[in-house]
């Protein structure tokens, strides 16, 4: 909780992955793969709510059992080649939509295929959106390429047309998982994380 601001994420899972069918919720380390990020966000000093958009019924009700909200997407954004954002826009509106709930103040747009995702990096990004007023702080790698693994927007920049000009970067060396090659080399990975601890 960060005094005053609703903060939620929305792990955009659609069902339609080609190179691993059902990757999203495709096991890694026996859990789901999704279950990763939501367990990291659960644990946030920060975090309000974990929300799930698919169009995938399965996805959904694997979501819901490990802990998020699930939104349903509507087909015609879950297609190879709809933008990311506009599914996601899409999940903040219904999110925002809803008057049980006061409305969301930032938003972080988390991968589910990012399953090394931690806690602590989550709301390190958080934090410095608010120290550094960004509109916008987005993981890269330890190169300094982006990775899409999450980005930390303010509701504004959720909904601006335009892409954001005040940024800000966070280290967050994680791979993305789009292969079953990917997924095993990731197991070894978090199971070489268990080990150092």
């Amino acid at each position: 909780m960060i005094e005053g601001k609703r903060v939620v994420v929305v792990m955009p899972a659609r069902g339609g992955s080609k190179r691993l069918k059902h990757k999203n919720i495709f096991p890694v380390l026996d859990k789901p793969m999704l279950a990763w990020g939501v367990e990291a966000c659960k644990q946030s000093k920060y975090i309000d709510d974990v929300f799930v958009s698919s169009e995938d019924e399965v996805i959904l009700s694997v979501a819901k059992e490990v802990g998020a909200i699930p939104l349903l997407r509507p087909a015609e954004l879950a297609g190879d080649t709809v933008f990311k954002m506009h599914a996601v826009r899409q999940a903040v509106q219904m999110i925002q939509d809803d008057t049980t709930q006061p409305k969301p103040d930032i938003v972080v747009v988390l991968q589910p295929n990012s399953p090394e995702v931690k806690t602590e990096d989550i709301d390190g990004a958080l934090l410095k959106l608010l120290q550094y007023k960004r509109q916008e702080v987005f993981s890269v790698d330890k190169n300094l390429n982006q990775n899409a693994a999450f980005r930390v927007l303010t509701i504004e920049a959720v909904f601006q047309k335009d892409l954001s000009t005040n940024c800000g970067v966070f280290v967050a060396d994680y791979e993305d998982i789009h292969t079953e090659e990917d997924v095993r080399r990731v197991e070894e990975r978090l199971k070489s994380l268990r080990s150092n601890v």
